[in-house]
Order: C-alpha cells, then sequence, then structure tokens
C-alpha cells in the first residue's frame, strides 16, 4: 500500500472492536468494527504496524500477505489479513490503492471470466486462496464464526472469497460486509452465489465505484442487501435507502446527477466540503466531484459516525 491510503498507527483507536457481536444479523456496531478491519488492510506494507494494531485490537494473526511495497508486484495479486478473536475469523482485503499500477490492472480487466465472474477480481483472490483456506480450515474452536470484509476492490474480493469458501470448502460465512463496492459478476454469479441474505453492501451518497462495472457490461450485477445514505449523511439516518439485492443499484448515471447537485447544493449554502480524515486525499477531496471523495474511506468512517 502506499501514504495515499495509509492512515498514522495512533490513528487506530484500541476499542475498534469491543462492541462487536458474532451475531449472523445486520448491525451497524459490527460494521463499524468490519470498517476498522478494512481499513487494516491497507496497512499491509507494514507488517509490524499490522501486528501491532491487531495485537491492540485483541486479535491473533492467522495469516498475512502483501505486495512488494515498492513495485506492487506480483500482478494480480491481493492483500489481506486473516485475523481471529471476540469469537470469530476476519478476513479482510486492501482496498484499491491510487498508487499502485498493480491495482490498476486488476480493475481494468473486467471481461467476465468463463464462469461469469469479474477476470482480475478473480485471479486476485486466487493468489491468496490457499493462504486463506488454510487459515479457514484450522481456525479455533472459539473462532468458527466467519467475517469477511473489504473496502471498494476489497469488497469485491471478500465476496468472491466467500462464494469459494461455500462452494469449495463448504463453509459459509457468517456475514460479508463490503464498503463502496464494485460488481462482481454476472447473472451467473448472482443466481450461484447463495450468501445474499448475510451480505451487506454500505454505499455513501454518490460513490462511483459501486456504479461500476456498468450493469451493461456483461449484465454485471451487485449481490447482498446494500445500504445506502445520503452525500453528507450517515448510515443511521432515518432517510437511508435499503436496496434489494434484485435492485442491482446504484446506477452511474443516476449518481452522476445527484453528484452534481450535492455540489450544486454545497456552495449554493456556501458550505465546505466534508472532512474525509487525515491523509493526502483529504485535501485533494475539495477539488473533484462528490462522487469520488463520496469514496474514499475517511467518508465512510464518518458516515458510519467514526470518527478518525
Amino acid at each position: 500500500m502506499s501514504f495515499l491510503v495509509e492512515l498514522d498507527r495512533n490513528t487506530y483507536p484500541p476499542h475498534a472492536l469491543d462492541d462487536f457481536k458474532t451475531t449472523p444479523q445486520f448491525s451497524l456496531p459490527n460494521a463499524r468494527a468490519m470498517m476498522w478491519l478494512s481499513q487494516l488492510a491497507y496497512e499491509t506494507a507494514h507488517r509490524t504496524k499490522v501486528e501491532s494494531i491487531v495485537e491492540s485490537w485483541g486479535l491473533t494473526m492467522h495469516a498475512f500477505v502483501s505486495n512488494d511495497p515498492a513495485t506492487g508486484l506480483p500482478p494480480h495479486s491481493a492483500c489481506v489479513v486473516v485475523a481471529g478473536g471476540h469469537g470469530a475469523t476476519f478476513v479482510t482485503f486492501a482496498g484499491s490503492d491510487p498508487g499502485k499500477f498493480n491495482d490498476w490492472v486488476t480493475d481494468f480487466d473486467a471481461v467476465p471470466s468463463p464462469d461469469d465472474v469479474h477476470t482480475g477480481f478473480q485471479k486476485a483472490v486466487a493468489t491468496v486462496w490457499p493462504a486463506i483456506e488454510t487459515a479457514i480450515r484450522n481456525r479455533p474452536a472459539s473462532e468458527q464464526a466467519l467475517f469477511l470484509t473489504g473496502h471498494s476492490l476489497g469488497g469485491a474480493l471478500a465476496v468472491l472469497a466467500a462464494a469459494r469458501s461455500a462452494q469449495e470448502l463448504k463453509i459459509d460465512p457468517t456475514v460479508v460486509y463490503t464498503f463502496g463496492s464494485p460488481r462482481t459478476g454476472g447473472p451467473a454469479l448472482f443466481q450461484s452465489y447463495g450468501l445474499g441474505d448475510s451480505t451487506f453492501r454500505f454505499v455513501n451518497g454518490t460513490d462511483i465505484v459501486p456504479t461500476v462495472p456498468p450493469a451493461q457490461l456483461g449484465d454485471y450485477r451487485h449481490v447482498g442487501h446494500a445500504i445506502q445514505c445520503k452525500t453528507g449523511g450517515r448510515f443511521d439516518d432515518p432517510e437511508t435507502r435499503n436496496i434489494a439485492p434484485e435492485d442491482n443499484k446504484p446506477d452511474f448515471l443516476e449518481s452522476v446527477a445527484q453528484s452534481g447537485l450535492a455540489n450544486i447544493e454545497a456552495l449554493a449554502g456556501l458550505q465546505p466540503f466534508q472532512g474525509l480524515g487525515p491523509g493526502l486525499l483529504k485535501q485533494l477531496a475539495g477539488v473533484v466531484p462528490r462522487l469520488v471523495p463520496d469514496h474514499l474511506p475517511g467518508d465512510y468512517f464518518r458516515a458510519l459516525s467514526i470518527t478518525v
């Protein structure tokens, strides 16, 4: 990973997982814990840092896979952390890093595979699957609940890893939480994915990434239930939308239009752009359309009522 998506070690609070419960039901406290784990996966260029955070959260590391910090190689590889504690095993994938060419290759390799899955995402999961499979099979009795999560690209990889666990290992994940995840495959994946009722994907405002690949490109589809708040809103707001899996939302053109309206409303009200958390991306967020900063991890933290 690069400085564009990493946080200072002191930003990670020791209490991040204190409210986590091993429930298979939708839970905002669990979603907040999963967002912290999703952010942790962006730190895989610094193993000792990850180990320190994992220990502070009362977890034990079971698997760790990272690309070369300088080159981002090997190609099509994913970055993943598997850790256990609090009654569960957590598999968390890193999302796209704007500073890594390898992630761009993965994201744009979007031709559907023979089994109707985004080819780039499928290859990325395959590179790390042996380590994940071993960790899942060998998880202790005290960590039998299985949670998968990730932000952006990491959310798509979490979905595909969950499907592999269910189909190949005959181990159904307890819950899958994703944040700003793109579509992962076509109708065949949608029909065969048996975890729709235990998969929850968060969409912040007009975030552009959940609109791609476009539904018309190979009939790409989302899986699982979506929770979408308004730009600048929070996921516990009354107006937050709950979207059924078959609706395959959000739509690209709708998100572009809503993003434009959000920018106009902010300017008309002389409102500054929302702070998106620490780091360089916060400084860049105010000069691009809302559908881009709505995707950044910092704004997902804000929408989940987490202060960073």
